[in-house]
């Protein structure tokens, strides 16, 4: 008795827990209640036919890469798609390097005033 009576307050507590239709059906676990189950597979395929024909029109009128390039959505590059982040990383570290070097090379302003380039005292 008392076992059949907790599998029904776990039965109760399942149910209270579960789901509703809504969720379900978002959740593409449950069919849309509003079609008809004859129609419903016949409707799927129009969905999906039509998901088909507007990507094969975007695919057809994408523009070039060429042109992708020019408007710095694409990165003109000779290297492997998987190496590319590393690329760019890498032409980071290099211009860092080289600008760092440049400032470090960079006269003092006490240089710049006695060759006449700067005015004024340095502070």
């Amino acid at each position: 008795m008392d076992h059949l009576r907790k599998s029904n307050e776990e039965l109760d507590k399942f149910l209270k827990e579960r789901p509703n239709q809504k969720e379900l059906v978002e959740k593409n676990i449950l069919k849309d209640p509003k079609i008809a189950p004859a129609l419903q597979h016949h409707a799927e395929e129009l969905k999906r036919a039509k998901l088909e024909t507007a990507l094969a029109h975007k695919i057809e009128n994408r523009p070039p890469a060429s042109e992708l390039i020019d408007h710095n959505i694409l990165h003109a590059s000779h290297v492997a798609p998987a190496l590319q982040g590393k690329e760019a990383d890498l032409k980071r570290s290099q211009l860092e390097d080289v600008l760092n070097h440049k400032i470090q090379e960079r006269p003092a302003p006490e240089t710049l005033v006695e060759k006449h380039i700067l005015e004024g005292q340095v502070v």
